[in-house]
């Protein structure tokens, strides 16, 4: 064009054709088409540039010559059509500028094949049927008229119109040599040259094998026969690139359709979803084709089917997903190949689906994916699956424990964290090879802790109690294996169902914190009067209630019924025991050391003050000095009335309550000063069970009931204070023999003097009339 000349001739040319345009212009379209034979290829680009001064009518006309000299040549030579090259040429360089009209005109024409007319000649019915037998040569020379065939004709090429084209198959073969072979091999080459569409291609083929109705063929066998068709032409495909891959290498070759998934594997992921097993297979072998190039997508679509399949046939089409890419060679930069085998390759599955969730709040598929790692692990550990034997599932759950615990933790949904628990129960101690560092260990135990309290708040005492033994095996394996969660556990438990919001299921008072609203100073300052504040009047008396809000107001009753509570509480302590346990032992061995750690906690979380702490008793007149923190240790108790049992689990397994004296001598203090039958008996049978009492002084509790004030108050002191001051209840009096998994007290050693008995003895005589049986049982030896 850069020629004078040639750029004339050219315009001359345009401007002629322009003029007969109108009058002729089959015959203008033939005379360039002709010429562009005679000079092929070199002369293309010229009928290309004047038709582009007229590009919907030229385009338009080439395909309809192309298509007439298609049919004039005859089934024999029209696969050697020499005008096919010219219009390929001339399309081709049109394609550039032009391409959406190309597609436009290649759609007409198709859809034009389609219609039916009775009244048409029989050269017109020709064309027709020659019509999809010319588009397919077309696509077969040019990759762009490819493109343009398949961008467009897919969207025409629905399963309802595939009766009507399968009328015209058999005479299709014929412009290929007579042989359907031919046909399917050149379909099969057009399709993995498909650039876009790729989805809708193979969903045609699958929708029309896997079509039950056989409306608008005319023959159940013709049906049948398109189904066929269709589903061998889909394994050709299959075969095809498999083929490919492994002749010339997964690296080194380029699968036009392989692209086209990848562009749009958004459509593609659904049909892993396919409640039909065909489409399904049909798919996961599409996918596993990316394997080495696109690990990526494999990893992403897996990931897709852990999240959301719902049955066990697609896990188990998950499992061989998986498997069929149990090799994934990934070159790095330094050009070295990296092997991710099995296990690895679940693992980054695993941690996608975490991932995704992660960015979620709690959905239906946080839990689905939980079940499914669930029955997933159930088939791994029932080993009937060898395909599983690699423990792939188990190894990639303990790489993403933390992101496991992480959601855990974060969870407040019940049903959720029971599926994780319940994974986390499955998957078992840490094996040999696989060491848990320590902050995986406590984070594990925070979450577990945690959704034990969970599980406390649920109203289905079967939940409830299933999830509570969960929550006991775990934090038994967790503490044997670590003494630091053992320590996080007992602290976690103790302080929320002590100090914290849970605690009310225990039976706790609810806290009433009034919220006021803020004041502006201005408002403050106008209620203040002008007149003095004196003294001894009664406005500078305080009174029970909040200055500028009235009364106090009582905090509101705990609503929660008794027998849930005593459950609740029962569960606690099982928990409790869970993480006391001794390694190595049965399930209700309990370590002893374990359970000191629980009266130090005790005394940490209710005993305010740090000084007097120690095991001793002091002076009676020593008590006016901590009267403040004995009265709120003994307001806690009376608050909290999970503490009477926390403590008589400690006395149960001796001597782990002689560290809790500060908060026995609290207790006694103010029963001395301010008589509680209940709190007084509790307090005395609690001492005599954990053997800081020994007998006589143990059956105390049993005459308390019948006693007056004053003689109560008499016993106490002289008799239970006075043996505890000069007793100190140290660990060092009890003994425990090799095994034994409870300490005694010696009997012997432990005697009472006869100073700490005698006003016992006195006011067990002076109510001989209710006591006499009592009397002669504790005083046996004055009788004999």
């Amino acid at each position: 064009m850069s020629c004078r000349a040639t750029r004339t001739l050219i315009d001359i040319t345009a401007q002629c054709l322009q003029c007969l345009m109108h009058s002729d212009t089959e015959s203008c379209i033939k005379a360039l088409l002709d010429t562009s034979v005679l000079h092929s290829p070199y002369f293309d680009w010229v009928v290309a540039h004047v038709g582009s001064c007229f590009p919907n009518t030229v385009i338009t006309r080439v395909l309809s010559c192309g298509l007439k000299d298609f049919c004039s040549m005859g089934y024999e030579h029209s696969v050697k059509n020499p005008k096919l090259n010219s219009v390929v040429g001339i399309l081709g360089h049109l394609a550039g500028s032009h391409f959406e009209d190309i597609k436009r005109a290649l759609l007409e024409l198709f859809e034009w094949s389609l219609k039916e007319d009775v009244n048409l000649d029989d050269e017109i019915k020709k064309q027709k049927l020659a019509t999809v037998p010319f588009l397919l040569n077309l696509a077969s020379l040019s990759q762009t008229l490819l493109r343009a065939i398949t961008s467009d004709l897919l969207q025409t090429l629905r399963p309802d119109i595939i009766p009507g084209l399968a009328l015209f198959a058999s005479d299709w073969c014929k412009y290929f040599s007579g042989h359907p072979a031919a046909l399917m091999d050149l379909t099969v080459h057009l399709i993995l040259g498909c650039e876009q569409g790729a989805s809708q291609i193979i969903n045609i083929l699958l929708d029309t094998n896997l079509n039950t109705s056989n409306v608008g063929y005319h023959s159940v066998n013709a049906a049948q026969n398109v189904k066929n068709v269709c589903r061998e032409l889909l394994e050709l495909i299959l075969e095809e690139i498999d083929l490919v891959l492994r002749t010339h290498g997964p690296q080194s070759t380029s699968i036009a359709l392989l692209s086209s998934i990848k562009q749009e594997i958004s459509s593609i992921k659904p049909m892993l979803l396919s409640p039909n097993p065909l489409r399904v297979q049909t798919t996961v072998r599409l996918l596993c084709f990316l394997k080495n190039q696109s690990p990526n997508i494999v990893i992403s679509t897996a990931s897709y089917m852990l999240l959301k399949a719902q049955t066990t046939f697609h896990l188990a089409a998950l499992i061989r997903y998986i498997a069929n890419n149990i090799v994934l060679f990934a070159t790095n930069k330094s050009g070295t190949e990296n092997i991710l085998n099995g296990h690895d390759h679940f693992t980054q599955v695993l941690e996608e689906a975490l991932r995704e969730i992660g960015y979620k709040s709690v959905t239906e598929e946080s839990g689905q994916l939980f079940k499914n790692l669930i029955t997933l692990l159930r088939w791994e550990i029932s080993n009937k699956a060898a395909i599983l034997q690699s423990k792939m599932i188990t190894k990639a759950l303990r790489s993403n424990l933390h992101q496991i615990a992480n959601l855990l933790t974060k969870t407040d949904n019940f049903d959720l964290a029971n599926n994780i628990v319940t994974l986390l129960d499955l998957l078992g101690t840490p094996e040999k090879d696989h060491n848990l560092n320590v902050e995986l260990v406590l984070k594990l135990t925070k979450a577990v802790t945690q959704y034990f309290f969970l599980c406390i708040t649920e109203h289905d005492i079967i939940r409830k109690e299933r999830g509570v033994r969960m929550v006991c095996h775990l934090l038994r394996k967790l503490t044997c294996y670590s003494s630091c969660a053992r320590a996080l556990a007992l602290r976690e438990i103790l302080e929320n169902g002590i100090n914290n919001e849970p605690a009310k299921y225990f039976g706790a008072k609810e806290k009433f914190e009034p919220r006021f609203e803020e004041m502006l100073l201005l408002q403050q300052n106008h209620k203040q009067v002008t007149s003095t504040m004196l003294a001894q009047r009664h406005s500078s008396v305080f009174h029970a209630g909040v200055i500028g809000h009235g009364p106090r107001r009582l905090p509101p009753e705990n609503l929660i019924q008794e027998e849930i509570i005593n459950l609740n509480t029962m569960l606690l302590i099982d928990v409790i025991k869970a993480c006391c346990s001794s390694q190595g032992s049965g399930q209700n061995s309990v370590n002893l050391d374990a359970l000191t750690m629980v009266s130090l906690l005790l005394v940490e979380l209710v005993s305010p003050d740090v000084m007097y702490n120690g095991l001793p008793w002091p002076d009676e007149e020593f008590t006016k000095v901590t009267i403040e923190r004995d009265l709120q240790i003994r307001r806690r108790f009376k608050d909290v009335p999970l503490l009477w049992t926390l403590l008589e689990l400690t006395a149960w397994y001796r001597p782990a309550l002689a560290y809790c004296s500060v908060l026995l001598r609290g207790i006694a203090a103010t029963v001395m000063a301010n008589w509680n039958t209940k709190e007084g008996v509790l307090l005395l049978n609690i001492m005599a069970l954990g053997q800081l009492l020994p007998p006589p002084l143990a059956s105390i509790r049993d005459i308390l009931p019948v006693l007056q004030p004053h003689q109560i108050n008499t016993i106490m002191r002289e008799c239970v204070w006075a043996y505890m001051r000069e007793n100190v209840p140290s660990p060092a009096l009890f003994m425990r023999s090799e095994g034994a998994n409870i300490a005694w007290r010696d009997s012997d050693t432990s005697v009472p003097n006869a100073r700490f008995t005698d006003t016992l003895r006195l006011i067990l005589l002076a109510n001989i009339h209710t006591l006499g049986s009592l009397y002669s049982t504790l005083f046996y030896k004055e009788n004999n």
